[in-house]
């Protein structure tokens, strides 16, 4: 009697360190599943002098903007298309502004 409580320790050791390895190697979050094949990623001064990039990119982005919105092409695509076509690229802060209220 006194093996079978080794060796009934000694598995449920070994089932749980086996739970603990096989943890990591399966990651069903959505954020795995959305992870595209690694890119590179272009900085708004590339899209600015790569018209037909930047106008691809940008149909792609709009055409998946859920999963593609937030990826650092899209903003920097979307970024180097409104320098280009308002001059200069800034946010506006409109943190002043009271609701309702017209400048």
């Amino acid at each position: 009697m006194n093996t079978w409580n080794f060796s009934c320790a000694r598995n449920f050791v070994a089932a749980v360190l086996a739970s603990f390895v096989l943890t990591g190697c399966f990651d069903d979050s959505p954020e795995a599943s959305r992870t595209a094949p690694a890119e590179s990623v272009h900085d708004v001064d590339w899209f600015k002098t790569h018209d037909d990039e930047r106008q691809s990119t940008l149909r792609e982005c709009s055409n998946n903007p859920a999963e593609l919105r937030d990826t650092p092409n899209c903003i920097n695509a979307l970024q180097a298309e409104r320098a280009l076509s308002s001059g200069e690229p800034f946010e506006l802060d409109l943190s002043g502004l009271k609701n309702g209220e017209e400048s």
